[in-house]
């Protein structure tokens, strides 16, 4: 660079050459419009937030999110204090700070897998809300077994740690993706192409406010209380958010006999009941 920019000759003349001689060619299609003669502005508005609101699902999921970020920025901020104390009380498992810190990353590979498998599942059976349920239902006991067996021994603790994240984190990946590309195609918006911003934007928004509020709540409540309090507290949020979809739960399951046979046919077409 320094080279070049040292010994680039700018203009021809300044080595005594002769300037090159170009012949200017006008463009046959010089002149005509880029966009074509037929085409026509976006005539649609922009949906506004209590219009977006009222599409079936977007209150729905967008509180799922809230409580499914909730537990997982506690995971995110509070795990690495929480391996440490463990091992402060359990007879096998004694690691400094820096070990916390490495074994946490496998909560997030665990989440890894289970956006993955979240999202394969859906697809083939185009059931995302019924995907979410099943997974933040599971969550609720796994997280149980986390606090009581994974202090056991450093095998269980890596493998609960695994499995919490992919059912935590799973359902999480997936509404924040697939399920918001999903409501911002919604038959309802008649292909208003202005509402998709809207839409994601009510979701991760409502979700961003619980990953503030979960690691402030658990601070506040290690103050007063222990990591029980905490753990039954995300444990409370998991099943509220699994109850959040139960509406459409069971339409998609009503849906499943069709949904199946377009899926042999190579017809699926996600829709959001």
């Amino acid at each position: 660079g320094v080279i070049t920019l040292l010994f680039l000759v700018v203009e021809p003349e300044a080595v005594d050459c002769e300037p090159p001689q170009h012949q200017f060619v006008k463009p046959l299609n010089e002149g005509k419009p880029l966009l074509g003669p037929n085409y026509e502005p976006d005539k649609n508005e922009a949906l506004s937030i209590w219009s977006a609101l009222k599409i079936p699902g977007v209150l729905e999921f967008a509180l799922c999110l809230f409580f499914a970020k909730f537990v997982s920025y506690i995971f995110l901020f509070w795990l690495p204090m929480y391996l440490k104390d463990l091992s402060k009380n359990s007879g096998p498992m004694h690691f400094s700070n820096e070990k916390a810190a490495d074994y946490c990353t496998l909560f997030d590979v665990g989440g890894i897998v289970g956006g993955i498998l979240a999202g394969v599942i859906s697809d083939r059976g185009g059931t995302r809300g019924l995907t979410c349920t099943v997974m933040l239902i599971l969550a609720v006991p796994t997280l149980w077994v986390f606090r009581r067996y994974g202090g056991e021994d450093l095998a269980h603790l890596l493998g609960l740690m695994l499995l919490t994240g992919a059912l935590v984190n799973g359902p999480y990946a997936l509404i924040t993706t697939a399920v918001s590309a999903d409501l911002g195609n919604h038959e309802q918006l008649k292909g208003n192409q202005k509402a998709k911003a809207t839409v994601a934007a009510i979701i991760d928004g409502t979700g961003s406010l619980g990953a503030a509020l979960g690691p402030y709540v658990t601070g506040q409540g290690l103050k007063h209380a222990n990591w029980d309090v905490v753990i039954y507290i995300m444990m409370g949020c998991l099943f509220v958010a699994a109850l959040l979809l139960l509406r459409i739960c069971v339409k998609e399951i009503l849906l499943l006999p069709q949904r199946r046979a377009r899926y042999t046919t190579g017809t699926l077409h996600v829709q959001l009941p």
